[in-house]
């Protein structure tokens, strides 16, 4: 299995690659069915550390409630890679303007975007400016990952080879 690298997606948000990791996945699989159980067992694992780190960073947001309900909506899902998703049609609750009295109910995807990267014209926002962080790079959830990405990349390249042994064994 090769090194890993760090690539900079759109909207500036870190995402690990590990280079040949979607064939290995593939070979991996069409060998052994269990593969599939035991690599998504170890990956939903890494993935539940992420979130309660992006919960805890959420609170040093510009806009803290906002970033905090936010991300109290992710969670990490079953996949062959360490994942999390934003449960984004769930309600978003507001202490100054409540959704039971509002005709259109915001969600926390609604207002997520907002929080992460900031708005140049919506006040309820922070400012896009590169002084909080924000513009492209993100407040809260990218740094996160960014900063756990080695360890990230490190667990799960372990995890790769220990459940390969085990495979081998049998």
């Amino acid at each position: 299995m090769a090194k890993s690298e760090f690539l900079f997606g759109r909207a500036g948000g870190a995402s690990i690659e590990v280079v040949g990791l979607s064939e290995f996945l593939r070979r991996a699989s069409a060998a052994d069915s269990m593969f599939n159980k035991e690599i998504r067992t170890a990956s939903i694992a890494i993935a539940q550390k992420v979130v309660p780190e992006i919960r805890a960073q959420a609170s040093y947001s510009p806009n803290p409630r906002q970033a905090i309900q936010s991300a109290m909506g992710f969670r990490a899902f079953s996949d062959r890679v360490p994942a999390i998703r934003l449960r984004g049609s769930s309600l978003f609750v507001s202490k100054s303007r409540p959704n039971s009295k509002r005709k259109k109910k915001v969600t926390r995807g609604d207002v997520f975007y907002g929080s992460e990267f900031g708005a140049s014209r919506l006040p309820q926002f922070p400012p896009r400016t590169a002084k909080f962080g924000g513009g492209n790079k993100g407040h809260y959830v990218w740094p996160t990952i960014e900063a756990m990405a080695p360890t990230i990349s490190a667990e799960y390249l372990e995890t790769l080879n220990r459940i390969t042994k085990k495979l081998e064994k049998l």
